[in-house]
């Protein structure tokens, strides 16, 4: 008999206790084939993608570019939209990547186009431009806000949910 291959669930996320929250939460609720790895920046996201079979990763919008190091003050400025270029990634380098933006904004400054997005827009356009792998835009409101039963549906909709 062939071992089943362990997937791995990826949390994209630069702000401690929401991290904290999401993968408490994913401790909760991911059936035990899937192992939950976290990035806190845009580079360390692709380096998990590019070397482990990531079933969902799970973005902030708003990340920096590098990882936070002990002998720096910080790892870059947040890009508003730095997730997007890890949905980019996921896009061009991945076949089968699932993807889903978890944020706290509810609108996003404007980019090049000069005008903000709400959360509705932001996801209309995100599924738009990465197609039927992208699996929404959730709003993080808090440790147990309604962000959980969201993610949730994300979960059970991809076989990922512990059925206990």
């Amino acid at each position: 008999m062939k071992p089943t291959r362990i997937q791995t669930v990826l949390v994209v996320e630069d702000d401690e206790p929401k991290l904290r929250s999401i993968l408490s939460f994913l401790s909760d609720s991911v059936n035990q084939s899937f192992t939950v790895m976290r990035a806190t920046s845009l580079v360390g996201a692709i380096k998990i993608l590019s070397t482990e079979d990531v079933a969902l990763a799970i973005i902030d919008m708003s990340l920096p570019t590098f990882e936070l190091a002990s002998n720096r003050a910080h790892g870059g400025q947040p890009q508003g939209y730095g997730g997007k270029d890890i949905l980019r990634f996921i896009e061009s380098e991945t076949t089968s990547t699932l993807s889903v933006v978890i944020t706290q904004y509810e609108e996003f400054p404007p980019e090049s186009d000069g005008l903000g997005k709400s959360l509705s827009t932001l996801a209309s356009e995100l599924r738009e431009e990465f197609g039927a792998r992208f699996q929404g835009v959730i709003h993080y409101t808090g440790q147990l806000g309604e962000w959980r039963e969201s993610l949730l549906k994300v979960l059970q909709k991809n076989d990922m949910a512990d059925r206990r």
